[in-house]
């Protein structure tokens, strides 16, 4: 049996991903900042107590581990350096301790962001120049650079997801618990743009990635592979939820005048903030991405369309409570 050491399998993506190598028989090594987050790992997932910064107090594992797949990070801070410190700095660190100590590791993965290029609203390739536009982005690419200074010592794949949606997904999420209480929110230009993609479709790619020699030294976009525009997803959400339900256009102003309040509970309670100023040119920005590239080398294909992603994900916020029927 491989091992597969993952960081980040509390959260979202991580989870989603954790379950799946463990379907696929791996046994799967969930590396957590203390004992307490050992609870939030996916059953069957078994606990590493390691700080984010300190590989080296796992030296044992690192030697035997034959994958790699780093999951972990922040999409909120309280200040720039925290983005920075996670996001890229970490990386840097597991990849120097693993090029010293790993033995016999077949893939590290490095699940970045479409954050880290720049918007868009016509496909754009990995050939493309990154100009992100916040803290985030950057430090995403700057967890790139520092991979791809390894990769003539590891084998590494690096993978850009776009909007993620899914079962526990805590930020598309509002859109689900808005409609169920009759609201379906249009925010700035309600035709703009943008690429997402399933988590468990993501998840997938994550281990093809991992397992095919060919992706070694490559980037790739992760899309279902359609153009989506919020029109159309808040329509999809309206219709997975069956009640009554008013449209409301907010013009994109209201993102600011929204983050303003944000961004000064934030202070006063020091908790990052959820809608920060940067995060608003981003927000009503086009973000499209061309994912062919892992379709053609590595076989890629998404098992959901929009459609059956939201109705799933609709279920599952069902299911466990977390909006009413």
């Amino acid at each position: 049996m491989e091992n597969v050491l993952i960081t980040g399998a509390t959260g979202f993506v991580g989870s989603h991903t954790a379950e799946l190598l463990l379907k696929q028989d791996y046994r799967v090594f969930g590396i957590i900042r203390d004992s307490s987050r050992a609870k939030a790992l996916p059953d069957g997932v078994e606990s590493v107590v390691c700080p984010l910064f300190e590989p080296d107090s796992i030296i044992d594992l690192l030697k035997n581990a034959d994958y790699f797949v780093h999951i972990a990070g922040l999409t909120k801070a309280l200040n720039r350096k925290d983005f920075y410190n996670v996001n890229a700095e970490s990386t840097k660190i597991w990849l120097k301790s693993l090029s010293i100590h790993s033995t016999h590791l077949k893939k590290f993965v490095l699940i970045s962001s479409q954050a880290a290029t720049r918007p868009s609203s016509e496909p754009i390739d990995e050939t493309v120049e990154p100009t992100p536009l916040t803290d985030y982005g950057k430090s995403k690419i700057l967890a790139e650079k520092y991979a791809k200074n390894f990769m003539d010592k590891i084998p590494i794949t690096i993978i850009r997801p776009p909007a993620v949606f899914g079962p526990r997904d805590k930020d598309i999420f509002f859109y689900f618990k808005l409609a169920s209480k009759g609201i379906l929110p249009l925010v700035g230009d309600p035709d703009r743009k943008f690429s997402a993609i399933y988590v468990e479709d993501l998840a997938s790619a994550i281990l093809l990635a991992m397992v095919n020699p060919k992706s070694a030294g490559e980037i790739f976009f992760v899309t279902d592979g359609e153009i989506h525009t919020w029109r159309e997803f808040a329509e999809q959400v309206g219709s997975a939820i069956d009640r009554k339900k008013i449209k409301i256009h907010l013009p994109g102003i209201s993102l600011w005048v929204a983050a303003f309040f944000d961004e000064i509970f934030s202070f006063i309670l020091r908790k990052p903030a959820l809608l920060s100023f940067q995060k608003i040119p981003e927000l009503l920005s086009p973000w499209v991405a061309n994912s062919s590239k892992i379709e053609n080398m590595l076989g890629f294909k998404p098992k959901y369309d929009l459609k059956a992603a939201v109705a799933k994900t609709t279920k599952w916020y069902r299911d466990n409570s977390w909006i009413h029927r």
